[in-house]
């Protein structure tokens, strides 16, 4: 009986598939476990790819490892890799060829459960590693191009910091002791290699040494589409000329004075009405008529309300012009079209309404022997808005007054030049605003001349182009609004003397913003610390700011000069200009850039400052630095390894 059971194999399949199944399963599950645990090892690496490129983008344009482990750590969050799985580090490339790269490792794991049947691990480790190699050949953001010239020259104790990019010369570089550059590297195309005696090129922190390479620089904006339209707008500009002013009709003059008689007799034959509450005279005229005027005039201590109850349709036109020797003139909104000028008298306070501002040439002198269409020797002038202004020989702001053109953001300028040349010319200690024209024109048919004008203020408007016939020079404080000036002669800042001032509750010497600055330089000053130079910062000013605009056709340039090789002004930054930052490229194809006088350009947080100029040339304790390269010339120098 048993001999027989032990003989009977009907149930043994049964056993050892009972013995087996455990083992099988944990098979499948391994194999399974194991291709998933692959298809995450390639995502860990195309993450880790990513990151490393942009972490490495990021520290090309900062030199700053902080920027680049969060940049690092934005873009492993982004693909849901958790920021303690991910490992960024600033090593030597594995290419051999000595350069930096930023290394990225991302290290996670994944789950196992069928496969612990078989006593296997819990969890599989997985791990992307990617290297990004920053090249040597980094975009240079300090550039002299100029072949056989004298290239990027120090002396006298100066130095320039570029951590995040090259310094190329198209000729010497030359760094005697007691000077230093500060850089990733150097290209240079003279005979012999650049002359620094006491080692004075420099490799940044965290770099291993400068890479000196033998090499042509060529121009990185030469064709560039901001630079031509930039240039290619200079001749609208040099044809511009003044505006007529109005031809109107003669009216009768109204001079308000204590007389009440024949000022009311002369309002009613010019068509409205007059009233006297000593001391004030309010005339009245209807809304939505023209009325013709000869000379308006005031008496010592009246005050005049002129038609301040009429609607913006009405027209107001005098042969002659609007003199406030009073004390309060105060005139409702309107078209005015006024034949001689609009001239304020010391003390006095003057307020137009908004409207459309059609101004000739003014019936007297004004400065000097210039005359202005608007002429401000008053406490204070101020026209509303928006406004429209067209004025046939410009506006002056004398010493310590105040002069407002406009309000809101969609006035318009169209103004021509006195008989001294100049458009906009203000006096030391003024203030005066221009309001921002974001549809219209800003338009001078002569010079915009602060350069008198020390502690002054002087606001001018956003617009979308600024074009000026003339020279831009400035003695005090001066904010720049967002657009393009194109200047046919030349940018003076504290060329004449100035700095900085207290305006509108902040200490600047000039602040422009989303701003683009062309200059022909079709003349240049004849004297002075500016001169020769197209565009000079000096005088102390020790709060410029300028910064490019980010996007657009003029993205990234700040500066324009002369682009044609037979003009070679340049551009210099001396006695005392500290404290300057710029933010986009400054670009001098043909003119050298100067820096003397203990200048120090580039105090700006995270500003990305590019000098091309035909030279470069620093002396006297001087400071040229940029924190980073993103602008119109850069070009990214990264490339994945490994």
């Amino acid at each position: 009986m048993f001999t027989a059971l032990f003989k009977d194999r009907r149930a043994s399949v049964s056993i050892v598939g009972a013995l087996v199944l455990p083992l099988l399963i944990g098979i499948v599950g391994l194999v399974a476990e194991f291709g998933h645990g692959l298809l995450n090892k390639v995502e860990d690496q195309r993450v880790a790819d990513l990151a490393a490129y942009a972490g490495a983008t990021a520290y090309n344009a900062t030199a700053s490892t902080t920027t680049m482990n969060s940049v690092i750590a934005n873009v492993a969050s982004l693909n849901g890799i958790p920021a303690a799985s991910v490992t960024g580090s600033l090593v030597t490339s594995p290419s051999g060829d000595g350069n930096q790269a930023v290394k990225v490792v991302i290290a996670t794991s994944d789950s196992l459960i069928l496969s612990q049947v078989i006593g296997s691990s819990a969890t599989l480790p997985v791990s992307g590693t990617a290297f990004a190699e920053l090249k040597a050949n980094a975009a240079g953001c300090i550039i002299a191009l100029k072949t056989g010239g004298t290239g990027v020259t120090l002396s006298g104790g100066t130095a320039i910091s570029a951590p995040g990019c090259a310094v190329a010369s198209n000729a010497t570089v030359t760094v005697p002791c007691g000077d230093t550059i500060t850089t990733i590297a150097v290209d240079y195309d003279s005979s012999g290699a650049p002359s620094q005696p006491c080692s004075g090129i420099q490799p940044p922190s965290g770099v291993a040494s400068v890479k000196i390479l033998k090499t042509l620089t060529a121009d990185p904006l030469l064709g560039n589409s901001g630079v031509a339209a930039g240039v290619g707008r200079i001749s609208s500009v040099a044809a511009l000329t003044s505006p007529s002013g109005p031809s109107v009709s003669a009216g009768g003059d109204i001079n308000f004075a204590y007389s009440a008689a024949s000022t009311q007799a002369q309002a009613t034959a010019d068509g409205c009405s007059a009233s006297f509450s000593s001391p004030t005279w309010t005339l009245t005229c209807a809304s939505g008529g023209t009325y013709h005027f000869g000379n308006i005039t005031t008496g010592g201590g009246i005050n005049v309300n002129f038609s301040t109850a009429a609607s913006g349709s009405t027209t107001y036109d005098f042969s002659g012009s609007i003199n406030n020797t009073g004390t309060v003139m105060t005139f409702g909104p309107g078209t005015y079209n006024i034949a001689k000028g609009v001239t304020t008298g010391g003390g006095t306070t003057t307020t137009f309404g908004a409207g459309a501002f059609n101004i000739g040439v003014g019936a007297s002198t004004c400065t000097g022997s210039a005359k202005y269409s608007i002429c401000n020797t008053g406490t204070t002038l101020t026209f509303g808005g928006p406004s429209t202004f067209v004025l046939a020989a410009g506006v002056y702001n004398s010493g310590g007054e105040t002069l407002t053109l406009g309000s809101g953001s969609t006035n318009s300028f169209n103004i021509g030049k006195s008989t001294d040349g100049n458009s906009i010319n203000v006096g030391g200690g003024s203030k005066t605003l221009f309001a921002d024209a974001v549809s219209g024109l800003f338009q001078l048919a002569g010079n915009l001349n602060m350069g008198a004008g020390g502690g002054s203020c002087l606001q001018v408007s956003a617009a979308l182009q600024h074009d000026i016939n003339g020279a831009l020079t400035t003695a005090g404080g001066t904010i720049m609004g967002s657009g393009v000036y194109t200047v046919n002669g030349y940018i003076a800042l504290g060329g004449s003397g100035g700095g900085d001032v207290s305006c509108w509750g902040s200490t600047i010497g000039m602040n422009a913003t989303d701003v683009t600055f062309v200059t022909a330089g079709i003349n240049t000053p004849g004297s002075g610390t500016c001169a020769g130079e197209a565009f000079c910062i000096g005088a102390g000013y020790g709060h410029v700011t300028l910064t490019a605009p980010t996007s657009g056709t003029m993205a990234e340039l700040a500066v324009i000069g002369p682009t044609s090789s037979s003009n070679t002004s340049g551009a210099s930054f001396t006695e005392g200009a500290t404290n300057t930052s710029i933010s986009g490229a400054f670009y001098f194809p043909y003119g050298e850039v100067d820096l003397t006088g203990g200048a120090n350009v580039g105090n700006g947080a995270n500003q990305c400052l590019e000098v091309i100029g035909s030279q470069v040339t620093l002396s006297g304790g001087t400071t040229l630095a940029n924190t980073c390269i993103a602008g119109a010339a850069s070009s990214a120098a990264v490339v994945l390894v490994q």
